[in-house]
């Protein structure tokens, strides 16, 4: 078989509720068991749609050895950079962003790892929306 036969789309894709959560608050992504990734091929595809005026969303990284509530902590890159902006709302209808995010090395030594959204400026409301899911190859198949 081909190598593309065992790559995973949009695995465990997940709409985030970003209603409600003031600026500053992280909505975790959904867990992902780092045992079924190959090495060097996970990206998180993230589609956010920022309708309130001003408010930004940011994807970021997360590890956990449990993959409990409470045991999650960011995991940056070696300059230790800030989230990745993915949208800004503005005063009128703003089109959806899909992009697919890569994370840094330190997901790759932990157990578990999700994408999360991070919500800036303003409280977010109904109309902004986010889905996190992830490709990768799988592990045990990776040929």
């Amino acid at each position: 078989m081909a190598r593309n036969d065992f790559l995973k789309f949009n695995f465990q894709a997940a709409a985030l509720t970003l209603n409600g959560a003031v600026a500053g608050t992280i909505v975790g992504g959904p867990s992902l068991n780092m045992d079924l990734v190959s090495k060097g091929t996970l990206s998180a595809r993230c589609d956010v749609d920022a309708e309130t005026n001003t408010i930004t969303l940011a994807a970021l990284w997360e590890v956990s050895d449990t993959g409990l509530p409470g045991s999650w902590r960011r995991a940056v890159n070696d300059v230790n950079a800030t989230p990745v902006v993915l949208a800004t709302g503005t005063a009128g209808a703003d089109a959806s962003v899909v992009r697919n995010v890569s994370p840094p090395d330190a997901v790759y030594g932990c157990k578990f790892a999700r994408c999360s959204i991070q919500v800036g400026v303003v409280t977010g409301t109904a109309s902004d929306l986010a889905t996190v899911g992830y490709d990768f190859v799988d592990a045990y198949n990776d040929g």
